[in-house]
């Protein structure tokens, strides 16, 4: 797999944003929520995704095109995830997405100063809800952006 994306990167292709900068390893924490508005989110629903699902999460957030910040006043998010290095450790890496735009556009910040900001295409938006527990964090579960369930 590591393979194939270095090739695609070298091949000249169109090079998902994420790809030199999502942390390799650590502890991801997804945050989901119950409530999503533009008036703010509430009752967050954090979560520490397994094996499988990092690399899912890390997989898609490399695929992400670079875009320009959103030209919307959104204060809520849609959901979060949140790299850490070790358990109890400070984030290094963060990506939210703001309720608006709709697909979203996803903010990346690198040791809290914003470095990036990407497109939404789905497949981070899946890998997100699969890892928040059923029931939980129905606002980010209802709030689909333009994508299929």
């Amino acid at each position: 797999m590591l393979v194939g994306l270095t090739t695609l990167m070298m091949s000249g292709a169109t090079q998902g944003a994420g790809a030199s900068v999502v942390p390799k390893s650590g502890i991801i924490e997804v945050t989901g929520f119950d409530n999503v508005a533009g008036s703010g989110s509430s009752g967050p629903v954090t979560v520490t995704v397994n094996h499988h699902q990092a690399a899912v999460i890390r997989k898609a957030l490399v695929t992400l095109a670079v875009t320009s910040p959103a030209d919307c006043h959104a204060l809520g998010e849609a959901f979060a995830i949140t790299f850490l290095p070790h358990k109890g450790a400070a984030p290094t890496f963060v990506a939210v997405e703001d309720d608006c735009p709709s697909p979203g556009v996803v903010s990346i910040t690198k040791n809290g100063r914003t470095i990036q900001t990407l497109r939404e295409n789905c497949s981070l938006r899946a890998a997100v809800l699969a890892a928040l527990t059923r029931g939980r964090a129905e606002g980010t579960r209802g709030d689909e952006r333009g994508c299929s369930s």
